[in-house]
């Protein structure tokens, strides 16, 4: 095989992971708190298959996602997809099924998920994405019971207060207030306030190619300038001083450069200047609950769409229940881009300044299992993929360290007894977590393993001990040894680890 080609073999595919035990200790920390909050709220963990006909992604997540899924034919030529997310699967598995379970159904899964994307900082092409869902209740307390798992999840995890925020919206009160205005393609507006950022960077790469900046360098200001907005002062050592130039001189046009790309890009699919300017005007009421709700209160909103803000006024007061309402803001640009979306939905994102992108994201998509013939069954649910909440904890150094996860190293002093050593590990791996090395090692070499994997207990098999029915155990941090004996050795080790 030619050199080259398995030189690129060998790095492995861009975007996915190789996960050696340091590595993935990371990730199922992580996901390890997604399991134990998610059952500490009473939810189920239910899993779906990897791969799903490409129309029922298409028909349930809309065109655009099919274009960053991995395809695959099928022996009969059926198109199929790697899961680019799980939300049509469970409600296939919910329309299959739906008699079966008692109502509210909540449901959590951890799946791996594929999208083809470009890879970065915090997007991979394959990752595990947990997700939880109330299905079977139409209440705004199911919405706020998510976003309180899911503040829960992000806390536990090391994250404090004020270095997230839930952002919260309702699509039913942006869809009727578009309608409102006599504007008959919503979707379409929806599209363009969820995509504002992308306008933003898009214009200031635009630009700085007109100064004959290269088109990678202008990409790197282009995110730094987002950066910045979470970063505010903090300097990036390493930029030129001219890309910092650059920087300042974009960050302080982003609200200009923002009206107008929205407001431009909202008369170019149609709208008139008037109610392009009354949508952008509305997309940029924000803040906590309270003054969020105090201001659009003041619009002429219609009844349809005062109907849909009183239910993000009473969300607000199960936030407030829950406790999570300080980590909640409520922000009327926010739509979530996918089509199944139907009422309050909401975003988590990072105010450390590590990332952009979301770190989790959701909401309420009541039409989703009805659209596959079932019955309409009102549902809420989130996604949140491992890698943006551990790149975002790698940067503030809050994972916790590796270590092989090992209680008592079992060590034969010579051959003579690998036999009885053998026996004593066999039996106290019904318990507990043994490292046994049976190759007739000497027992300093067992004593500099047990050292380089950081084990802080061995248990040392002799012969003379063995006689009296006793074995030694060492506290290799400490030095400290004594003899315990063979019968009930297990108490006396329970002992030690209640006291670690």
């Amino acid at each position: 095989m030619d050199d080259g080609v398995l030189k690129e073999i060998l790095k492995g595919i861009k975007g996915f992971r190789d996960y050696y035990p340091s590595d993935f200790s990371k990730v199922n920390y992580i996901l390890g708190i997604m399991r134990n909050v998610s059952e500490s709220f009473g939810y189920e963990e239910y899993e779906g298959p990897s791969l799903e006909y490409a129309k029922l992604i298409e028909i349930k997540s809309g065109e655009e996602i099919l274009e960053e899924t991995f395809i695959v034919k099928g022996k009969d030529d059926r198109k199929l997809v790697l899961r680019p997310e799980q939300t049509p699967t469970l409600a296939r598995m919910i329309v299959n099924e739906q008699q079966r379970y008692p109502k509210p159904i909540r449901w959590f899964s951890i799946p791996r998920i594929f999208r083809n994307e470009t890879p970065q900082k915090g997007r991979v092409r394959e990752f595990f994405q947990f997700n939880a869902d109330i299905i079977g209740v139409n209440h705004p307390a199911a919405d706020a019971e998510i976003i309180a798992l899911t503040c829960n999840i992000i806390k536990t995890s090391g994250l404090k207060d004020g270095e997230f925020i839930c952002v919260i919206n309702s699509r039913e009160l942006v869809q009727n207030y578009i309608e409102y205005l006599g504007i008959e393609n919503y979707l379409d507006v929806i599209k363009v306030l969820d995509s504002k950022e992308k306008y933003i960077q898009d214009f200031i790469v635009e630009d700085l190619l007109e100064k004959r900046i290269t088109v990678s360098k202008a990409k790197e200001i282009a995110t730094f300038v987002r950066l910045k907005k979470q970063k505010q002062e903090k300097e990036f050592p390493n930029l030129s001083n001219k890309d910092k130039e650059y920087i300042d001189y974009y960050y302080e046009l982003v609200p200009e450069i923002e009206k107008q790309k929205i407001i431009d890009t909202l008369i170019k699919i149609g709208l008139d200047k008037d109610k392009a300017e009354k949508v952008y005007f509305f997309s940029k009421i924000k803040g906590e609950p309270s003054l969020f709700l105090e201001k659009i209160s003041k619009l002429d909103l219609g009844e349809k769409a005062t109907l849909a803000l009183d239910k993000l006024r009473e969300l607000a007061t199960y936030l407030d229940y829950f406790g999570v309402i300080n980590n909640c803001e409520y922000n009327a640009s926010i739509a979530r881009g996918l089509d199944y979306y139907t009422g309050i939905v909401y975003e988590f994102f990072d105010r450390t300044g590590s990332v952009v992108r979301a770190i989790a994201g959701g909401g309420r998509y009541d039409q989703l299992v009805s659209s596959f013939g079932g019955e309409k069954i009102p549902a809420t649910g989130i996604g949140m993929g491992e890698t943006v909440l551990m790149a975002i904890l790698e940067d503030l150094g809050r994972l916790p360290p590796y270590f092989q996860k090992v209680d008592f190293y079992v060590a034969p002093v010579n051959k003579k007894v690998i036999k009885e050593a053998t026996d004593i590990a066999t039996r106290l791996r019904k318990e507990f977590k043994i490292l046994f090395n049976p190759f007739g090692w000497k027992l300093t070499n067992q004593l500099e393993d047990a050292a380089t994997r950081k084990i802080k207990y061995m248990i040392i098999v002799g012969k003379r001990e063995l006689e009296q029915n006793k074995v030694t155990i060492r506290n290799l941090e400490t030095g400290e040894q004594t003899l315990l004996s063979v019968e009930g050795i297990e108490n006396e080790l329970r002992k030690i680890m209640n006291t670690k």
